[in-house]
């Protein structure tokens, strides 16, 4: 069933965006914009019945970044607005406790997402404000080490989610950025979902951008009273802007 629905979504928004790219209409543009993301994790994981308590020194904050990085295309008209990103970290490694004992939790993910939506705000004016509704797919594998024993689960979770974008312009070339997005239990799988940005971006030309920000973004989900999960990850973004 997840997968019949899945591929209907999919198919129904790509119809939408293909609409939305071939419709000729003022202010058309697509967007690409690659970003690294240095993030860390927190919170909690039960992996097969055995529950892990993410730790972290605070006093070594650049201790445990871990590098991961996302893709992002836009197409936008004055009409409609069209997203898909792919997210992806492979080996997040965080130290965890697990019944009183000290243990190493290493997590890969990839986050998968379309939505469409509409632009309020003119693309052309010095603020944008776009709100979508969209489907996210999550793969996420967990390897829990304890006394070199290894406790390993996998999990796909399927969501709902509104998100809004914010673009304003701070002066000359320097905008601000704000990408929210939010799911709760009645829209998918998950209990809650979230995702939210800052990003300060500088518009070298109408064509390139440089954007440095801040991201957090995390899954309160139970599968099973084996396998669930609470926890966020936030870090340091960096990417580029290209728009054609």
């Amino acid at each position: 069933m997840k997968f019949k629905c899945l591929v209907v979504v999919l198919v129904c928004l790509n119809t939408l965006s293909a609409l939305a790219a071939n419709k000729k209409a003022a202010s058309e543009s697509m967007e690409l914009v690659p970003t690294f993301w240095a993030a860390f994790m927190r919170g909690n994981v039960v992996v097969n019945g055995q529950k892990a308590d993410i730790q972290r020194d605070t006093w070594d904050y650049y201790k445990d970044l871990s590098m991961g990085g996302s893709l992002e295309l836009a197409l936008r008209n004055r009409s409609m607005v069209v997203i898909g990103s792919v997210d992806y970290f492979d080996n997040i490694s965080s130290d965890v406790i697990t019944g009183g004992q000290e243990g190493r939790l290493e997590t890969s993910e990839m986050i998968g997402c379309i939505a469409i939506g509409y632009p309020f705000a003119p693309p052309g004016g010095k603020t944008t404000f776009d709100a979508l509704f969209g489907f996210q797919w999550q793969e996420m594998e967990n390897q829990l080490t304890v006394n070199g024993t290894k406790n390993r689960s996998k999990t796909d979770i399927y969501d709902s989610v509104i998100m809004f974008r914010i673009k304003t312009q701070l002066g000359g070339k320097l905008f601000l950025n704000v990408p929210l997005s939010f799911g709760l239990s009645y829209l998918g799988e998950s209990d809650f979902v979230y995702d939210a940005g800052l990003q300060l971006v500088y518009q070298f030309t109408k064509t390139f951008d440089a954007r440095a920000g801040y991201r957090i973004s995390g899954y309160d989900y139970q599968e099973d009273a084996n396998n669930k999960w609470d926890y966020y990850q936030q870090g340091y973004t960096l990417g580029l802007g290209l728009t054609f």
